[in-house]
């Protein structure tokens, strides 16, 4: 039964973003980014996490700032395999697309509850699941405020000696609420690689694919983003 499960795991892992995508989309621009994150964890007492994240985002073609977005969330790991969390996001959105001209910016500020579970596959092969629901307070647009709903599923492979981890997820994104656009709002697909440096400290750098609705249901954008991530560990 465990092998059924795993394998269900697997096949969901392979049909999510084909699934979410499966409707007549237009590619409105293409482009790259680049995201630069520091991820510190603070376990302060049994069972209990603080997690802080600062995460610089740029335009790779113009060099143009993208977004500053700051997560501060706490964990209660209330099984060995499995933890609830809610937290606070910051997001400062500057040009969404390279462009000349000027892009005013724009902040979001977002409460959000998540549960994260684990499901060891394989003695070095580690599925993780992130569900995530979100309230975006979006000022200064038509719909100031939006539920979100977020599904991760994300594939852990360790490599011989410990030391290097090879990392995949997809990552579904889903708005609903009142005068929202549209239900779908963003898909994320990425392929990475970490080495752990010691128990405190690991570095991270992957590639990740992003479509995002682009203002009308029919249109998305698609991003090509290279994410540098530190990840800091007390």
């Amino acid at each position: 039964m465990k092998y059924c499960i795993n394998f269900i795991y697997l096949l969901a892992f392979i049909i999510v973003p084909r699934f979410s995508l499966s409707q007549s989309y237009t590619i409105k621009d293409r482009y790259g980014v680049s995201w630069n994150r520091y991820y510190l964890s603070w376990d302060f007492r049994p069972g209990w996490a603080l997690h802080q994240e600062a995460d610089y985002r740029f335009l790779t073609h113009t060099g143009a700032w993208h977004q500053l977005v700051f997560h501060t969330h706490l964990h209660w790991r209330w099984h060995s395999n499995a933890d609830a969390a809610f937290g606070v996001t910051r997001m400062e959105n500057g040009a969404l697309e390279p462009s000349t001209l000027p892009h005013p910016r724009r902040i979001e500020w977002r409460l959000f509850q998540e549960m994260n579970l684990s499901t060891p596959i394989f003695r070095t092969l580690v599925a993780h699941h992130r569900y995530r629901i979100e309230q975006r307070f979006i000022p200064n647009l038509e719909v100031p405020f939006v539920w979100r709903g977020r599904y991760k599923l994300q594939l852990n492979w360790t490599l011989p000696g410990a030391k290097w981890t090879v990392h995949v997820f997809d990552e579904i994104l889903l708005n609903w609420g009142k005068g929202t656009p549209g239900i779908f709002d963003q898909n994320r697909l990425y392929a990475g690689l970490s080495h752990a440096f010691s128990e405190h400290i690991r570095a991270e750098v992957g590639y990740m694919a992003q479509w995002q609705q682009a203002g009308r249901p029919d249109q998305l954008f698609l991003r090509d983003i290279v994410r540098a991530s530190l990840y800091h560990h007390l």
